[in-house]
């Protein structure tokens, strides 16, 4: 099992590899088609979650030499590239903007809805965003959880499945490109993600200290103790280079916005001081003299 959880896991991560950015790119066709544009930047985001996906889904097949099967350095593997870079890059890719722009008037008016309805308020709030992001991660790896999804892989693909959505919700709410009517500012947005470092980073060492708690009844961890700390090890900086991806794209992004808002009224200024200043004179002429004079 190469991702520590079941074998059809694998499966279903290579579908969502082809199905995520495929679906992308038929809604980008379509602005095509209307002659619209849509940045390059955001397609090359959706393809990099697909290639996320994939190579979750096929790096320990790929590598068992590095990767033993069942081993958790392959779990923190699929971990890292399915429920915290992947949705990374998707929130980058704006995929509510397309859908918007793309979708049927009924299907339109029923995202519009929902991203602008009171559950959209509750669940980007701070606070929660923080629980969800955090919280699965703490109660998987800190509990006798971990053990009990492997037991049962119908909870292991729950808990998985959870991760990345709330991966993906708390991406696009500290630094997606989709507008959100109720995001918070920018620097509540960065303590938030400094804060979810911080608990990434201790659970990644309590892994390494104290190792992964075992089920009622189970016997533990089945791997070496050298495969859970290098798991560990690399959970640590694994998490540690997408959070600062996640800085630059939310800095990066305050940038432009910031660049673009100066140069409006930039424009806006000279506009203004042109249609208020006093037209030209031409220059005064002499009175012409009379001949003989």
């Amino acid at each position: 099992m190469s991702t520590g959880v079941d074998a059809g896991a694998d499966a279903v991560l290579l579908v969502l590899a082809a199905l995520v950015p495929g679906a992308y790119l038929v809604g980008e066709q379509r602005l095509h088609r209307r002659g619209d544009r849509w940045p390059v930047r955001r397609t090359a985001a959706a393809l990099g979650a697909g290639a996320a996906l994939a190579a979750a889904g096929l790096a320990p097949a790929l590598a068992p030499g590095v990767l033993p099967a069942g081993g958790f350095r392959a779990h923190v593997v699929v971990h890292l590239l399915a429920t915290v870079l992947a949705p990374l890059l998707l929130a980058l890719a704006a995929p509510v903007t397309l859908a918007l722009r793309t979708l049927p008037l009924r299907a339109r008016r029923a995202l519009l809805g929902a991203v602008r309805g009171r559950w959209s308020r509750v669940v980007t709030w701070a606070p929660v965003v923080l629980a969800l992001e955090v919280g699965g991660l703490a109660a998987f790896y800190l509990t006798p959880l971990f053990a009990l999804a492997h037991e049962r892989p119908w909870l292991g693909a729950l808990v998985h499945a959870h991760m990345a959505a709330a991966a993906y919700l708390f991406s696009a709410v500290v630094a997606g490109a989709d507008p959100l009517p109720h995001r918070p500012g920018v620097a509540a947005r960065a303590v938030l993600l400094v804060v979810a470092a911080a608990v990434h980073d201790v659970v990644a060492k309590l892994l390494w200290a104290r190792g992964l708690p075992a089920a009622p009844g189970h016997g533990g961890h089945a791997g070496s103790t050298a495969d859970l700390r290098a798991g560990a090890e690399l959970m640590h900086q694994g998490g540690t280079l997408v959070e600062v991806a996640t800085a630059v794209a939310l800095f990066g992004g305050w940038y432009a916005r910031e660049g673009r808002r100066l140069r409006r009224e930039h424009e806006a200024g000279a506009g203004v001081a042109g249609l208020s200043a006093p037209p030209a004179r031409s220059p005064a002429r002499s009175p012409a003299r009379s001949p003989g004079r």
